[in-house]
């Protein structure tokens, strides 16, 4: 929704406190016609016209008094004037104000003139004549300074400064500000009806709605009982759009219909159309697509003959987002160039960037890129240009997703997403959205930044929470506004009717503001739970205590969005009852499901969506003891109760996911770290192997021949051997060099005994390293594990550094020995990591009180202190993209910590680091200081 920014005429029918009273009898009479003529307006313009021009007919005016009279019809032209405003007529309307001027003008009649130019800004305002509106006022102004009229001149500038809220807020607050009261208190009904109109959009132009609901509620009573129907009208639309903006839907309908019914009885078109536009959008928003297009349509219908009327452009804007939401692309983007060019020809800023942004989103959607990137150019120049930062954030996102849908790189697309936070982190009271949050995550992942990824969705997390209580926070201080506008009204009310109502209205706020604690309590303890089961434990005792011991039940919207499942109330989960159809139109959750506002049913059954943001996840029913057990109150706690429930549970389910990506991340890391340690093992042996496998080969070999010569020798040896058999059995002796295998085979046979022990000692190592054989807490020698790890290890290590040992005997530690060797291996190698070449490494192990302490040493590059603060943080790392994950000191940290020890570091640039390991002799629950 858009602010409304339909205005009130005032000059002769406006004020039913007359204003316009000189001392002439037939000024005063005139004015008792038109404060009449103004309240019948309300009902009957026509009989309006008819009363003010009766009772002006028959004013006494002695035979002198031709200028009076045609003073007279100048003012019934007036009168004229308005009512053909209110029918849209503005042919007509600008007629009559000009023969009404030129009357005017000839008499010298300043009082006269300031009224034509007030009407003449009103007639701007529905041609969408922006400038000429504010010439207009600015001319009124300066004819009741000139008149010395203050409550007149206070009127005029009120209206000047409600308009230009809608050109430059903050030029407009600089200007306006602290010339204009800050209370009603004195003020006459009308002018204080403007003055919280004014202070409410104020207010609500600032995003402080809470503020901005209390003086628009002020406004409405002022002009109800002035009798300014059309501000009623237009402060109605505008506290719509105030609830709207509190995602208190339910509220902002009722006031919008509140509205439009009174728009539809005093059936003025300009009225009447700007409600259509507002509650049509109300019911966009809450889902109810062909009602909320029926009302535009309307609107449209009415506005036909004025295309560049803001309530006409907000309709075509509203419809445009309607053909948006149900897929029709080619529709929306035509209306939107359309509702451009009239924003253009009106100098609606506001509307030419939303035509802009709609534009690009459309053009998105249908795949033309390049347009949708100049639309969404276009629409960030105009929105910077008009300071329109609100807007200018989903403009920037906006450019993402078009970058994104070009398929570009996250380095060219992360750009418009930084800018958009930037600008959201800006904006006073303002949180960038979850979502996007997300996108920017997602962009960070993508190019492998996992620390800004995790930041960035911990932000989104923290955002819904923060969000969450804000919203309590402003549906709590509506109901302080709405109960301070009431206990205004009863104290009035009291005053001139009975004393003992005082009594009765303390109870009932002590009662009330007790509702309000103990809704506020539980709010905060059922948001602070992560967990689903959790969440529905702690949200059904409170539905016990607040609505009577109600039977609750809580049904949860399935993945495919086809099934209600019942989480929470069912006695029988393989009953019917347990699973509700989606398609079940007569069900009672699926209507509530559907229009995403409770249901009271009987006055025992209250039916509610589970709601956040714009994701509907399921739906909470209540069942009182008995018929009428439920009214306004409960309705009331039951609203706020699905508000809390849905943001717990949808926050426990975000808290399950990250709990997964990270043991996922983790396992990663974990596979990592195997496999840079199956390398390094690997290459140990398969040296020994290797010339064990080729001492093997040769052996086979000069086996095989002595086996032959042996048998040759057999067969010569034979009795009657022949002489070629002894010949042969020579040749094989001379081939084979008796005298070097009796030197070799020896060698080889001692080489690959050798070898063999040491792929033994590897196996020995590896298996002391991972201890397979014992995942439990053990008593273990932290030095063997500083051995076994650093055999693993030294391959890597060798080309880089030397390594030295200090180590003294340790008594034997109580551990888990595996983990506190993963935290070893993490420091050896983050050590290597930090040398470039010919580095050096220093183990040191010792006993201090009671504690068992390791320390390694490198002369790397070192650390600078704002690197230290992060390096146990989650995905921090200095190393390049894709050379490390920042989880391996985490780990260790956390592995560290469960011991109940402590691992520090020391560390400055070009000085190396050393990083110290404490872990309790005794264990974890020896109580170590």
């Amino acid at each position: 929704m858009t602010w409304s920014g339909d205005l009130e005429m005032f000059p002769i029918l406006a004020l039913p406190e007359p204003v316009l009273i000189a001392s002439a009898a037939a000024e005063a009479d005139l004015a008792q016609a038109a404060s009449k003529a103004w309240c019948l307006r309300q009902q009957d313009s026509a009989r309006a016209l008819a009363l003010a021009e009766a009772v002006l007919l028959r004013l006494p005016l002695s035979p002198l008094d031709a200028l009076s009279r045609c003073n007279l019809q100048a003012r019934m032209r007036l009168v004229q004037a308005e009512v053909a405003l209110l029918g849209m007529h503005l042919d007509e309307a600008h007629a009559l104000l000009d023969l009404a001027e030129q009357q005017f003008s000839d008499q010298q009649d300043l009082r006269g003139l300031c009224d034509v130019h007030c009407l003449r800004h009103y007639e701007a305002a529905d041609r969408g004549l922006a400038e000429h509106l504010r010439q207009s006022l600015e001319t009124a102004i300066e004819l009741a300074e000139r008149l010395g009229d203050p409550q007149r001149l206070l009127m005029l500038q009120l209206t000047l400064a409600r308009s230009e809220l809608f050109r430059d807020q903050t030029l407009a607050n600089q200007a306006w500000d602290q010339r204009l009261p800050r209370s009603t208190e004195g003020l006459s009904p009308a002018c204080a009806a403007a003055l919280a109109d004014y202070r409410g959009l104020q207010s609500g132009l600032s995003a402080d709605f809470a503020p901005a609901a209390r003086w628009l509620i002020e406004a409405y009573r002022w002009s109800i009982e002035s009798g300014q129907l059309r501000r009623a009208l237009s402060v109605a639309s505008n506290l719509g759009y105030t609830y709207t903006s509190m995602s208190d839907y339910a509220q902002a309908v009722e006031w919008l219909q509140r509205g439009l019914s009174l728009a539809r009885k005093a059936g003025w078109p300009g009225s009447l159309s700007l409600a259509l536009a507002q509650t049509g959008d109300a019911m966009r928003r809450i889902g109810q697509l062909p009602a909320a297009r029926e009302l535009l349509l309307e609107c449209q219908a009415l506005l036909v003959a004025h295309p560049e009327n803001r309530s006409a452009m907000l309709a075509l804007k509203y419809l445009s987002e309607i053909e948006l939401d149900l897929q029709e692309n080619e529709s929306a983007l035509q209306n939107f160039v359309l509702l451009a060019e009239r924003a253009q020809s009106a100098d609606s800023k506001d509307m030419q960037t939303d035509a802009a942004l709609g534009q690009a989103r459309a053009l998105l959607r249908l795949g033309r890129l390049h347009e949708a990137r100049a639309a969404a150019l276009h629409a960030r120049d105009v929105a910077q240009q008009q300071r329109e930062r609100s807007t200018l954030v989903d403009i920037l996102w906006t450019l993402a997703e078009i970058g994104q849908a070009e398929g570009q790189a996250p380095e060219a697309v992360l750009p418009w997403l930084q800018q958009a936070l930037e600008q959201a982190e800006r904006l006073p009271g303002y949180c960038p959205p979850p979502a996007l949050l997300e996108s920017a995550a997602a962009a960070h992942a993508a190019r492998n930044d996992f620390s800004a990824a995790y930041q960035l969705s911990q932000r989104a997390s923290e955002v819904r929470q923060q969000v969450f209580t804000e919203e309590s926070g402003k549906q709590a201080a509506v109901l302080h506004v709405q109960h301070q506008v009431e206990s205004a009204r009863s104290e009035q009310e009291h005053l001139r009717q009975l004393a003992q109502s005082e009594s009765e209205r303390s109870q009932a706020l002590q009662s009330l503001h007790m509702v309000l604690l103990h809704l506020g309590e539980s709010g905060k303890e059922i948001t602070a739970q992560l967990n689903v089961d959790r969440v529905l434990a702690v949200l059904q005792r409170h539905v016990q205590e607040l609505l009577c011991s109600s039977q609750l039940s809580v049904f949860l919207l399935d993945e495919r969005g086809d099934l209600l499942q019942c989480a929470l109330g069912c006695v029988d989960p393989s009953a019917a009852g347990a699973v509700v159809a989606v398609a079940d139109e007569g069900h009672e959750c699926v209507q509530a499901l559907r229009s995403r506002t409770e249901l009271l049913i009987d006055g025992q059954r209250m039916v509610g969506p589970l709601q956040v943001a714009d994701r509907v996840i399921g739906v909470m029913r209540v069942i009182g003891p008995q018929v009428q057990s439920f009214g306004e109150r409960e309705q009331l706690i039951f609203r706020n109760l699905c508000a809390y429930a849905a943001v717990a549970m949808d926050n426990a389910n975000a808290y399950e996911k990250l709990g997964e990506l990270q043991r996922q991340v983790a396992a990663q890391e974990k596979m990592a770290s195997i496999g840079q340690l199956a390398a390094g093992v690997a290459h140990e042996i398969n040296n020994p192997i290797g010339f064990v496998n080729s001492n093997l080969g040769s052996l086979a070999r000069d086996v095989a021949s002595l086996l032959e010569l042996v048998l040759a020798y057999r067969e010569a040896g034979r009795e009657g051997a022949s002489a070629e058999q002894r010949q042969h059995a020579q040749t094989l002796e001379r081939a084979l060099d008796l005298a070097f295998l009796a030197e070799d085979l020896p060698q080889m046979i001692h080489e690959s005994i050798d070898g063999l022990q040491r792929v033994k000692r590897i196996v020995q190592d590896l298996r002391s390293f991972s201890r397979v054989d014992a995942s439990d807490w053990l008593h273990a020698d932290l030095n063997e594990g500083i051995e076994s790890t650093l055999n693993m290890l030294m391959h890597e290590i060798r080309y880089k550094a030397q390594v030295r040992k200090e180590l003294q005997p340790l008594p034997v530690v109580y551990c888990l020995a595996a983990q506190i060797n993963q935290v070893l291996m993490n420091l050896l190698v983050n050590a290597s990591h930090a040398i470039e070449r010919d580095g050096q490494i220093l183990i040191r192990s010792w006993v201090e009180d009671e504690w068992a302490c390791i320390s390694v040493r490198d002369n790397g590059c070192g650390m600078p202190v704002d690197v230290q603060r992060r390096i146990f943080e989650p995905f921090f790392t200095t190393k390049e993209v894709g050379k490390g994950t920042g989880l391996g000191l985490s780990l260790s940290f956390s592995i560290i910590k469960k011991h109940k020890g402590r691992i520090d570091v020391d560390s400055a640039p070009g000085q190396g680091a050393c990083f110290t390991l404490r872990l309790p002799i005794k264990g974890p629950d020896a109580g170590v200081a």
